[in-house]
Order: C-alpha cells, then structure tokens, then sequence
C-alpha cells in the first residue's frame, strides 16, 4: 500500500521579466515624423504583422507590413475622421487608441492580426491601452540584433561563454541567435531546458531531472547572462516525491519512480501518477501462463495431428488399402512416441 502526498517536479530558474527592449526607443503618434523608418514588418512584435484589414469603430484599416507604425496611427484617424487616434509611448511600450466615446475594435471580417499583436481589446470606453509591453526578443536575429533590453556582449573576440551547472556554453554576438545559443543549451550536459516566453518576456531553465536541485549560472566572456535577464534570475525549487509503504516513515525519491533505491524493497518499480493512496499487488501473471500454455497445446495438436494424417492408411469401395506416406515408417512412429512421452 503506497500513500503519495508530493509529487517530483523540476526545479526552473527564472530570468528577470522585460528581457526585451521596446518597440521603438522614441514616442510615435500621428504628429511625430520621426519614427517613419519603424515598418511593421521590422517593429520587433513577439509575432509578424500580417497584411490585411482590421476594423476600429466600424471602420476598415488596410495595411502591408511595407507600412510604419506612424502610417497604421494615421489610417486610423483618417478614417474614423479624427475621431480616434493613435499614439506609442516608448517608456511604457505600448499602444493607445483615444476617442471622445466608447472604442470598438474588430470584426468578423479582419484579415489582419494588428489588433491581436498590438494587444488592443474592447473595454467599453474612449481609451485602449496594450494590455502589456509589445517589444519582444527577436530570437532568430543575430544576437546583437535581437531587442534585448541590454546590449549583449562577447568579449569583442565572437568567443563569448557562460556555464550552467558547470558545463561552458559559447555564444557569439555577431554570428548566433538566441534560438542557436537555446539549442545549444538543450543538447548540451547541463541538464536544463532553456527556452522564451514571449508572453512573460523572459527566458527560463528548466532541470531535464526532477527533484529538489538547484541550478548555477554564470557569466565567464561576455554577459550573455546579464544581457538576457538569466543572471539576476530567482530559483523555483523542484519537488522531491514523498510518500509512505506500508503506513512505514516517509520515504523520497527525486522523480516520481519508487524503485528498490529509494523503498528499500528489492525489485520494486512503480510510477506515481498523482497523489493519494493506492496498492499493487504482487502475483504471478497467470494470463501470460495460460496462453503460453494454451500456444504450446494448439502447436502440439498440429505437430500429431500430421502425424496422424501421413501415418494413416485409406480403404476405398473394392476394398483396396492405401498407405499413407508415412505408414510402417520406424522414424515417425519413435518420433511420435518419444513427443508423448514428453508430453506426459
């Protein structure tokens, strides 16, 4: 009888949030001409702007990733005759929508997914604001080029390093991405996952073991580390599994496999799926047995039921006798005496 009360699971090493820079480092808004090299398609959303229509108070907006950032904010106000308009604030990355009356976004008919990667939703006023920072990690740009939030470093030499769990990993700024520099974390021995989550801004380690063990990081060449936010990163500790045999003391074990190593109990190897109290009971697997026994019986019916047929010999109408091709043969009849008297 086992009685779970934890299950294991891995510990993640967190990086600080906002790993990302912003959208653009200046404000933009249908008054600043200055952002007019900012084209959707360059603008470091966490996704691409799709080409298409969206749909603001009624009104169709038509957009080509080719356009600026500026250019979408004049659209709008364009064609909402001046009654909505648009801004991006560089200190809180975000977009805002303004309107004497309520604001609404969308229709069935958009083919654009702005509204979604600006993070602009209806809310039943006059004033829309991104619902969270829109400036992301550009993961397959060279690293030097992927909007991190602090400028990342090699050393100057391109031999940039920095160990997890004591294993050297080497980056280069002007010749790895992000996504180069994650792959090769994860075929790695450190033992970790690594991965970005555009959604949280931040990269993260995950142990590939369960259990409660920490995980080290530091920066050796370069600042990788800093520059990515996983250097000031905090530490969720993993779980260890806890449970009890028997109604005994409680016993660990850092994944959830209760083995001989952990219980004590020789041979032993169960899974726990979820917490709470079950049994397993040993016993032979008779259902095996009986159909090894049951193949081994169909095979040896077979084998004399051949026997039978090439040994036996036939009467036809005028009472003329045929042997079999087997019949009188000295070899098959030993041979079938001997398999009966094994099978006895």
């Amino acid at each position: 009888s086992f009685k779970v009360t934890q299950l294991a699971s891995a510990a993640v090493w967190k990086g600080t949030t906002d790993a990302s820079g912003p959208l653009s480092s200046q404000d933009i808004s249908s008054q600043n001409p200055d952002a007019s090299g900012l084209t959707l398609s360059a603008a470091p959303f966490a996704q691409a702007v799709t080409a298409g229509t969206f749909t603001v108070n009624g009104k169709q907006i038509t957009i080509a990733t080719t356009d600026t950032l500026k250019s979408v904010f004049d659209q709008i106000s364009s064609v909402t005759g001046g009654a909505v308009t648009a801004s991006y604030s560089s200190a809180s990355d975000k977009i805002t929508l303004s309107s004497g009356s309520t604001i609404v976004l969308g229709s069935g008919a958009d083919t654009s997914n702005f509204l979604q990667i600006a993070k602009l939703s209806n809310n039943d006023s006059g004033t829309v604001t991104s619902t969270a920072k829109l400036g992301s990690v550009q993961t397959k740009s060279v690293l030097n080029k992927a909007n991190l939030a602090t400028t990342i470093s090699d050393g100057g030499s391109g031999n940039g390093a920095f160990t997890i769990n004591g294993v050297t990993i080497s980056f280069s700024a002007t010749d790895d991405s992000l996504t180069k520099v994650i792959d090769r974390i994860n075929s790695s021995s450190a033992g970790v996952v690594a991965a970005y989550d555009s959604v949280t801004n931040r990269l993260s380690l995950t142990n590939k073991a369960a259990g409660d063990v920490g995980i080290s990081v530091q920066d050796t060449t370069g600042n990788f580390l800093a520059a990515t936010g996983l250097a000031g990163g905090t530490l969720t500790r993993g779980n260890n599994l806890l449970y009890t045999v028997n109604d005994g003391p409680q016993l660990t074990s850092r994944t959830n496999s209760i083995t001989s190593d952990s219980s004590g109990i020789s041979g032993l190897n169960v899974t726990a799926l979820a917490k709470g109290t079950f049994s397993v009971a040993v016993a032979g697997d008779t259902a095996k047995i009986k159909t090894a026994i049951t193949n081994f019986v169909n095979e040896y019916n077979k084998v004399q039921a051949q026997i039978n047929t090439e040994t036996a010999s036939s009467t036809n109408a005028p009472a003329t006798v045929t042997a079999g091709t087997l019949t009188g043969n000295q070899n098959t009849a030993a041979l079938d005496s001997r398999l009966r008297d094994l099978m006895n």
